[in-house]
């Protein structure tokens, strides 16, 4: 056998190797501003286009940012480490809700994302 030939073959093993016993892929994350200036991102995204979550993620960050609008978002609530409870619903037409892992989730219709970041998850400490 060439020695390209077994290179190739033992590339081959390794790819089939790897795919076959590794964990589910991580999500993929999405910075929503190159350079990052506010550090929002998202995720998880399902029947929605980057194009159409982003601006509405930024939106929600400059919306929170804003004459001390992030006590409107949520409360704190039990004793610290507390959990968040959301006070705002809804965000430009999007369902506001907590995700399992802390993040926000907008979610309309059929579609949804998760929105994470500098601010995200919640923090009740």
């Amino acid at each position: 056998m060439r020695k390209t030939s077994l290179l190739g073959a033992l590339a081959t093993a390794a790819v089939v190797a790897l795919t076959t016993s590794a964990p589910a892929p991580a999500a993929k994350y999405i910075e929503c501003q190159h350079p990052v200036v506010t550090g929002v991102e998202i995720s998880h995204l399902r029947h929605v286009s980057r194009a159409t979550a982003c601006p509405v993620a930024l939106a929600l960050y400059r919306w929170e940012n804003k004459d001390n609008n992030g006590a409107k978002l949520y409360k704190c609530a039990g004793k610290p480490p507390g959990r968040a409870v959301l006070e705002l619903h809804t965000f430009d037409d999007w369902a506001l809700s907590t995700a399992k892992s802390g993040y926000f989730e907008m979610s309309r219709g059929q579609s949804s994302f998760d929105v994470s970041g500098t601010d995200f998850p919640l923090a009740c400490n």
